[in-house]
């Protein structure tokens, strides 16, 4: 698509992920060389007006308001950012494709893998651009781990071993927000930060056909978000753990917690082959290490990559080139979470201009929804599910 002007860009929702939306919007227009990779902040709004205006003043939204409809219908608005409590996404989303927007929703998709199927059918339907905001996969070690393994660096892969682990719900003084009760949720921790390690896991290593797994709840009763000295149940999980079997027919495991004592914001993987290993940490982020069989003895180990401007997407930020025919720049500046949305936000703006929705779209929202749904079962009935892989077109 050959356009020029900003893309006019509606945001609902003004909490936690308004902020990462909308620095990444003003960050990428002054990072990238390409003058196409713009977003105009045409209009906010969220059920609390007060932190749409808010939200608006600090970050240079230019109208703010409190139904999400202004968004979604509005002639001034081509692309609308999802940033609400999960239930919600499946209405807004469809409302948003129903007129003509492009759409880029936070993860997870939706609260099941039958609405999902819903939204995915509709964004396939509707010709616009999609995407589920998997922030992870654009990380420049993270496609560096997949530009290795699809090259056959450590040959076909044997084992995936995954989790995404935090601690801080692990408090039980924090109310019972909307993440604790299923009707908003769908799921607990492996819905909210294991949706990331799910997606994760098919981007290196391929589809999950089956599942067998455990969940726990640590912290039964919450007080209630306005009246603190009352309790009320907490009806998701605080941690889920699944063996998953690839149709590639490697073996994995999936692992998400945010309420283990000494994680703070740790997704993890290691991918093991038949020549060698990948293995990566958050809270290392700006390493890769890799693990070649061919190496001699004395020198047989992981080595420690750290991240530069030689690695997918770190050539947007704050190496700066030396000018050699082979020019790398300068390694280890150090980037940060922010920077992960910058480029998402990267990614989605050469899908606009593509008019194209590669992945993660819809679909890989709805594939990951797909392994939620068959953890959640597998812990109920305590066996073996298959997952369901619904058409889509």
């Amino acid at each position: 698509m050959n356009r020029t002007t900003p893309w006019r860009t509606g945001m609902v929702g003004a909490g936690y992920m308004a902020k990462l939306h909308s620095l990444s919007m003003n960050n990428l227009a002054g990072l990238s060389q390409d003058p196409r990779d713009r977003f105009e902040l045409v209009r906010i709004v969220d059920s609390d007006l007060a932190a749409a205006e808010q939200e608006a003043g600090r970050w240079g939204w230019k109208a703010f308001g409190d139904d999400w409809r202004q968004v979604t219908r509005s002639a001034d608005i081509d692309v609308v950012s999802v940033a609400t409590p999960n239930d919600l996404h499946h209405e807004i989303c469809l409302d948003a494709f129903r007129h003509g927007k492009h759409v880029l929703c936070e993860k997870p998709l939706a609260t099941s893998a039958r609405s999902a199927l819903e939204l995915a059918r509709a964004a396939h339907a509707s010709g616009r651009v999609h995407r589920v905001n998997f922030t992870y996969r654009s990380w420049p070690a993270i496609a560096q781990a997949k530009a290795l393994i699809s090259q056959g660096a450590i040959g076909a892969v044997r084992h995936f071993e995954g989790h995404f682990f935090q601690d801080h719900n692990n408090d039980p003084t924090i109310p019972l927000h909307w993440r604790f009760r299923q009707g908003p949720a769908g799921a607990g921790a492996l819905g909210d930060v294991g949706a990331h390690i799910i997606d994760l896991a098919r981007f290196l290593v391929g589809e999950v056909d089956s599942v067998v797994a455990t969940t726990q709840r640590f912290i039964d009763q919450r007080p209630l978000p306005h009246d603190r000295q009352r309790q009320g149940a907490v009806e998701v999980d605080d941690l889920a753990c699944a063996l998953v079997q690839f149709r590639s027919g490697a073996s994995g495991t999936l692992k998400a917690s945010w309420a283990l004592p000494g994680y703070k914001n740790d997704v993890y993987f290691v991918v093991v082959g038949e020549h060698g290993a990948i293995r990566f940490s958050w809270e290392r982020s700006n390493e890769l290490q890799v693990f070649d069989s061919a190496d001699a003895a004395p020198l047989s180990g992981y080595r420690t990559i750290p991240l530069g401007r030689a690695h997918p997407g770190a050539e947007l930020f704050w190496f700066p080139a030396l000018g050699g025919e082979q020019d790398v720049g300068v390694t280890a500046q150090g980037m940060g979470y922010g920077d992960a949305f910058v480029l998402g936000f990267r990614d989605f703006s050469q899908a606009l201009r593509q008019g194209e929705s590669p992945a993660p779209n819809f679909v890989d929202g709805l594939r990951c929804s797909e392994i939620t749904d068959a953890i959640l079962t597998s812990a109920r009935e305590r066996c073996w599910i298959d997952v369901d892989h619904a058409p889509v077109a």
